[in-house]
């Protein structure tokens, strides 16, 4: 009997050894495949940690353009600079000794092909924004040839930059940021057929400065920001100093054509600068009123826009 006992016991024992490993054998089976799992999901977690931040330090600088074209567009109809509106066909003329801050110096730019023989439209409409203003120091007219050689001789830096652009309606885009800082003055697209004089607006702008101060003028677009298609500046305007600074970084494809020319150089690239320099604001003002506005073929007090729509044509 003690020997069938010992004998039982020996066996229950055996049986308990047997169980211990087999748990032991299953839970260390079950520990490895857990540490996998945490090894594979952290891991996981590196390597898109890891391709994030390559994508980031790849497209930063679309990352810093994207970021500046949604501020502009979400804050501009909440804070944007003084936005006037000017019965511009009754502005006074100059009073008694009054100086004139602002240069009497208009630019035209036409680049490319076009430059070679321009629409007989255009020529009539620089033509008669001269005639009104005979008066000016100076009336410019940009072309391939020019342009360069004013890039060469004051900005080389830039001169890069200006070459890789894709179309002409970048080169003329950022080149008016370049003149207005360079010579200040009025900036005006070839499309614009002026009807009225500029003087009014012009003492009016010399009014409400001194020798060492700035201002910029340019008209409301829609939906946000202003339009590059005519601008008045006094030399050397810290906004336009700000652009020219940036024009290399805003440089990028954005896929679609007509996206990548107003925020690479366009509209929406001054618009953006604009939002972002709020302590220049004070020298900034935005011509308002939808009458004012020179999108698409109409008239406006001052203008007949003859709508070429050249950055939107990139699209087709």
């Amino acid at each position: 009997m003690e020997y069938d006992n010992e004998k039982q016991n020996i066996s229950n024992e055996n049986l308990l050894n047997k169980n211990y490993r087999n748990n032991f054998f299953e839970k260390s089976i079950n520990e490895i495949k857990y540490t996998k799992l945490n090894i594979g999901k952290s891991l996981f977690i590196r390597i898109i940690f890891c391709l994030l931040l390559l994508l980031l330090i790849l497209f930063r600088g679309h990352i810093i353009c994207l970021f500046g074209f949604l501020n502009c567009y979400l804050t501009w109809p909440f804070t944007s600079p003084v936005h006037i509106k000017l019965d511009l066909l009754n502005l006074s003329n100059k009073f008694g000794d009054q100086h004139e801050y602002i240069p009497r110096r208009m630019h035209h730019i036409l680049l490319g092909p076009l430059s070679l023989s321009p629409p007989s439209s255009w020529i009539s409409a620089r033509n008669s924004c001269i005639e009104l203003h005979s008066n000016f120091e100076k009336h410019y007219y940009w072309t391939d040839l020019n342009s360069k050689e004013f890039l060469e001789k004051n900005y080389p830096w830039f001169l890069k930059t200006w070459n890789s652009y894709k179309t002409n309606v970048q080169k003329a885009d950022s080149l008016r940021y370049f003149l207005l800082y360079h010579y200040g003055g009025i900036f005006l697209d070839m499309d614009l057929y002026c009807l009225q004089k500029l003087d009014g607006l012009f003492y009016y702008l010399d009014n409400k400065i001194s020798s060492d101060e700035h201002i910029f003028l340019a008209v409301k677009a829609f939906p946000v920001g202003i339009s590059n298609g005519f601008m008045i500046s006094t030399r050397k305007h810290p906004l336009l100093q700000r652009v020219i600074q940036n024009l290399e970084l805003y440089n990028r494809n954005f896929i679609l054509p007509h996206a990548t020319i107003v925020i690479s150089a366009g509209p929406m690239c001054i618009s953006i600068h604009i939002q972002l320099n709020r302590s220049l604001w004070n020298s900034i003002l935005v011509l308002d009123g939808k009458e004012n506005m020179i999108g698409g073929k109409t008239n406006t007090p001052l203008f007949r826009h003859l709508g070429s729509g050249s950055w939107h044509k990139a699209d087709d």
